[in-house]
């Protein structure tokens, strides 16, 4: 096991991608104990050979489609006519508009660069203070991660082999509750500091906004609506999301073209090879965990440190916390999900609780270094420099490891949806 670690900590600090490292360390592990390399191939084709993970490109295109038919600005529009009059303005809109979007795209680094960038502008053209707008914009992201359709949340159930419609339902409570406690951290900030509010839009105003945002904000109803009535599986939800938003490009609002498609779908393919060959190299990886028993000499270590089913849970928030910091969300959620599981079931902690403990502890990664891609693109686009964004950050965070908290002790909060919608 040293040889196996040791191999991937020294590939990722050379620079070599972590798919690239995950797959060499697992196959250096294997020669040197005497194992079959056909095996390793074998365990990685079938970790992707799954009608679960077909939700991936469907939702990335759908994702893409959107940013792509400018539907980001109407939905920024929307927000704004709704929220800005509030004591912090447009911080409040950030967070709104994030939440909608996330609906949408279920990934955090497509809000960040596609919605973020249009926050950000606004926010610097009305004299906002740049760490204001970048420590909400980076925050907002979050949720992404735990409002349906997340990728995180699908990769995590395909790992698990726990329901991702569960899941879906699982993450809409811890959601809201993510938005509003981001909307009260931003009006105590914003009144704490004597942040005027933006002008109230008028009824007609916001009116003509929601025309121009209804057949957008149809996307999530039919996503979780199908999933909810049992009409559509989490796949098939994805490939309706993704007729949808093609429809409303070309046909309602007229701005997609065959040129336009055509680079939606390079994106796509790109995006979609990137997490399944990272799928593919997790899956050898947490097969070789498997196969030395980790899981079960982790369990006998934690066991002596947490009595309580709480006490655990704090444990691996913490180890994840920490995981987060140096890895991708996606990466972190493929390699730990084997070891973490065989734990979690052995306390009685729910699998759908966990996931949406685990997604929303792992996505804080994305704001904090040495590595937070949401929070270096957002600080690029900003002009910040990237440890006086994450300063800026750490207010905002705060109301995300409350909810946290909150659906530790609560585990209803996550529950309750799925028993009674899935039941």
């Amino acid at each position: 096991m040293f040889l196996l670690f040791a191999s991937l900590i020294f590939l990722m600090l050379i620079g070599t991608p972590v798919f690239a490292a995950i797959g060499a360390a697992s196959l250096l592990y294997m020669f040197a104990n005497g194992l079959n390399p056909l095996v390793g191939v074998q365990r990685m084709v079938a970790g992707v050979d799954s009608f679960t993970l077909l939700a991936v490109p469907f939702f990335i295109f759908a994702g893409l489609l959107m940013n792509a038919s400018q539907v980001t600005t109407r939905l920024f529009n929307f927000a704004n006519s709704m929220v800005a009059h509030w004591r912090g303005g447009l911080g409040h809109v950030n967070v709104y508009g994030s939440l909608i979007f996330s609906m949408m795209s279920g990934s955090a680094m497509a809000d960040a660069a596609g919605l973020g960038s249009i926050q950000l502008k606004a926010m610097k053209e009305r004299g906002y203070d740049t760490g204001f707008a970048v420590g909400t914009t980076a925050a907002t992201t979050i949720l992404a991660g735990v409002i349906p359709p997340s990728l995180a949340l699908v990769v995590y159930g395909f790992v698990a082999n726990v329901s991702v419609g569960q899941l879906f339902l699982a993450g809409i409570l811890p959601g809201l509750l993510c938005a509003l406690f981001l909307h009260i951290a931003i009006f105590v900030y914003a009144t704490t500091r004597g942040m005027p509010a933006e002008p109230r839009h008028s009824w007609l105003q916001r009116g003509q906004a929601l025309i121009q945002g209804v057949p957008a904000l149809l996307l999530p109803v039919i996503i979780i609506g199908s999933i909810a009535a049992g009409i559509a599986t989490p796949t098939e939800a994805a490939a309706i999301a993704s007729a949808y938003a093609l429809i409303l490009g070309v046909v309602f609002y007229r701005t997609l073209d065959l040129r336009g498609i055509g680079k939606v779908l390079v994106e796509t393919f790109e995006l979609t090879a990137t997490i399944l060959i990272m799928v593919a190299a997790s899956m050898l990886f947490g097969w070789i965990l498997v196969y030395e028993n980790v899981a079960r000499d982790l369990t006998q270590l934690l066991v002596g440190f947490a009595d309580e089913t709480w006490q655990l849970t704090i444990i691996l928030v913490l180890l994840l916390l920490v995981c987060g910091m140096f890895l991708d969300n996606l990466v972190v959620i493929l390699i730990t999900t084997p070891i973490l599981m065989p734990v979690v079931l052995q306390y009685g902690i729910d699998p759908t609780q966990f996931g949406i403990i685990m997604v929303m502890t792992v996505m804080i990664g994305l704001m904090t270094p040495p590595i937070g891609m949401a929070l270096f693109v957002v600080t690029r686009i900003a002009g910040m420099p990237y440890m006086k964004g994450f300063m800026a950050t750490l207010p905002f965070l705060v109301p995300v490891l409350l909810v946290i908290l909150l659906v530790i002790t609560v585990p209803q909060i996550s529950l309750a949806l799925p028993q009674w919608l899935m039941r």
